[in-house]
């Protein structure tokens, strides 16, 4: 994307000669000035074209509506007696003298001077923003120009002029606020963004020939120092999760690849953010686990032995250059007596063992089984291991999860639950606690002797032996 220089003329009267002007952009930028005519010229058509002989050009043909022809683009308003021309992508090659008139009774000769030695011209950005958010603008501009009126235009097909530091008000009801009050710059703030805000927008200082601010009888124009494409997307919004008291959940919230490596939050209600300052590794605020995941962009909260107090809504959220951007999460914490308060079970080495869990009949949902680790966060199973727990539905509201093979590491707590999924947000509701403890089916043998069963009823190949010939290992394959 390229800059754009708007332009609103610098006339100068010759004796025997017409109108001329001169009208100057930079390299890379574009240029839009005005041509004006008498009233009772208003319903001829009007033209502009490179030289006198008119060799390259555009005509209007219509008047309140922009006439486009590759770069150059015409737009007639007969009620102020003047018609705009608006040139996109200036380089040198396009310096030189033009001509507007309306091929008749008048001509004006323009004078297009295109230059590419200054530091505030030919500046070029891509924003992203999402729907509700609130976004800033910088826009750099020589010292020199502090005094200047500051002006902020949208072009999508066609540029349309939005405000001006004379126009903008700090109210907090104002959508567009244009603030200047820094030596170098003005920003402009864009709030409760929609997906119609997306596009091309310009910012820009008006002036005259000279460097002094233009005064009331003067001609100005305006020359524009910035261009920004400003991308809208979906926003990230509210999810309604559902939790049960004494049980646990667990979050991920998804960010944009573009905010992964930025810091992330948890917020509940109105109080203070709880910032994530680690990455890459559990982070614990009270009862409240966060970890970031900065590689693929993900932040993971756990919450566990939920009471009525952690009914709240959340914020979920990442700190970007202008705002926060936050999934809201309204977390819902409910008694349900039928579900099963935790249970112990215990596992054959090498056999089979079913766990059973409980869900929300009314939900149609992804069932989900995780392991707690050594600090109590339960995990999913890893990909390795995920072949031997089967899932099944066993009643309503019910369903089973077989793990067949069991193994000594298989030892430990489980939670399993429902999982729900949304564009930028996965919650697992954990409803069922068990745990489990693996044993070999001779435990009752004398360490030395139960090998020897071992080997002989399950013809093991090999077998680890302590220097007494004790068993080390009991989990045979």
């Amino acid at each position: 994307m390229r800059v754009a220089v708007i332009i609103f003329i610098t006339l100068c009267l010759m004796p025997g000669r017409g109108i001329c002007f001169s009208v100057i952009g930079c390299t890379g930028g574009s240029l839009m000035f005005k041509c004006t005519y008498k009233s009772n010229d208003q319903h001829k058509v009007k033209y502009f074209c490179r030289n006198r002989d008119c060799t390259i050009g555009i005509s209007t043909e219509l008047q309140r509506r922009w006439v486009n022809n590759e770069r150059f683009n015409l737009y007639d308003d007969e009620n102020s007696r003047f018609f705009t021309v608006f040139i996109r992508n200036l380089s040198r090659e396009d310096e030189g003298k033009y001509t507007c008139g309306d091929k008749q009774k008048w001509k004006h000769d323009v004078t297009l001077v295109v230059n590419n030695n200054s530091s505030s011209c030919g500046t070029s950005v891509i924003r992203s923003a999402y729907i509700g958010q609130t976004i800033t603008f910088h826009c750099k501009y020589d010292h020199k120009f502090k005094t200047h009126t500051k002006v902020f235009y949208r072009v999508n097909v066609d540029p349309v002029h939005v405000l001006n530091s004379s126009q903008s008000s700090q109210s907090s009801e104002e959508k567009f606020i244009l603030t200047d009050r820094q030596k170098d710059h003005f920003t402009v703030t864009i709030r409760d963004i929609s997906a119609e805000d997306g596009g091309v927008y310009l910012c820009g200082v008006e002036r005259d020939g000279s460097d002094k601010p233009p005064s009331e009888t003067s001609i100005t124009h305006i020359t524009f120092i910035k261009e920004i494409e400003l991308n809208v997307y979906s926003q990230i919004t509210s999810v309604q999760v559902q939790a049960y008291i004494s049980k646990s959940v667990f979050i991920t919230c998804k960010f944009p690849q573009e905010f992964k490596e930025n810091k992330k939050f948890i917020q509940k209600d109105s109080s203070q953010k709880i910032p994530v300052d680690e990455q890459k590794r559990w982070v614990r605020h009270d009862k409240v686990h966060m970890y970031d995941d900065t590689s693929k962009g993900l932040l993971k909260v756990f919450i566990s032995d939920l009471t009525a107090a952690d009914e709240a809504t959340y914020r979920c959220g990442v700190n970007t250059a202008d705002d926060d951007l936050f999934t809201e999460i309204k977390l819902t914490v409910s008694q349900v007596d039928h579900f099963r308060e935790s249970s112990k079970s215990v596992a054959i080495i090498g056999e089979s063992v079913k766990l059973t869990c409980n869900y929300p009949e009314k939900h149609k949902i992804i069932k989900h089984i995780c392991k707690e680790n050594k600090k109590k966060i339960c995990q999913n199973i890893s990909s390795s291991e995920k072949q031997r727990f089967e899932f099944s539905e066993s009643a309503a509201g019910v369903f089973t999860v077989n793990i067949s093979n069991v193994r000594l590491r298989d030892a430990g707590v489980y939670w399993c639950g429902a999982e729900t999924r949304h564009t930028h947000l996965t919650s697992v509701s954990l409803t069922n606690k068990h745990e489990l403890t693996s044993s070999s089916m001779y435990s009752n043998h004398k360490p030395c002797t139960s090998i020897i069963y071992a080997c002989i009823l399950q013809k093991v190949i090999h077998a680890k032996f302590l220097k007494a010939k004790c068993c080390l290992d009991m989990s045979f394959k």
